[in-house]
């Protein structure tokens, strides 16, 4: 039994559509995640959605920042970053974390609940899990750069119920 789709709208173009792309893009269901680091001017964090696992043996994940941002820079100097995978509960969290121009520093973190982990970076509480990473390699691949990290520590929480984002919106699942 064959099932009718409806054909797909295309357009050829000699340049690429950053915006046609962006839609794509916003069409695949992700995770949310925060990744977080410190430095010197003190802890950060970045809401991502380009979040992969990489190997089993041993653990790697990879994630990919704006090369220009300041996120990127931490994690740089730092050399350790964490994961945080939000639950389903924590949009305001990941919105928090996605704003831009919010304070640096402990001030971005104010009346955020948290820990340090085992790589000095932020663990935040209420995240269905957290992977501490160390950066293995960094690999520039556009306007991003790919950090990849080899799992120092893995962090499971009770509930698994994630935050998901799809076409830009947050999505409570059961």
């Amino acid at each position: 039994m064959t099932s009718q789709q409806p054909p797909l709208a295309s357009v050829a173009t000699a340049e690429h559509d950053t915006g046609r792309f962006r839609q794509a893009m916003g069409r695949f269901l992700t995770g949310v995640a925060v990744v977080t680091s410190a430095g010197p001017q003190g802890p950060h964090g970045t809401t991502i959605s380009s979040l992969t696992s990489v190997s089993l043996d041993p653990p790697m994940l990879l994630v990919c920042l704006s090369r220009q941002s300041y996120g990127a820079e931490v994690i740089r100097d730092a050399g350790t970053f964490t994961v945080n995978v939000l639950g389903r509960d924590q949009s305001e969290l990941a919105g928090w974390f996605a704003t831009p121009g919010r304070p640096r520093g402990a001030a971005g973190f104010a009346g955020v609940a948290h820990r340090t982990g085992s790589t000095g970076a932020p663990v935040l509480a209420g995240a269905v899990s957290h992977l501490d990473c160390r950066v293995a390699q960094r690999i520039p691949a556009g306007d991003h750069t790919i950090f990849l990290g080899e799992v120092a520590e893995v962090g499971l929480a009770d509930s698994a119920d994630p935050l998901a984002y799809h076409q830009g919106q947050f999505l409570h699942l059961p």
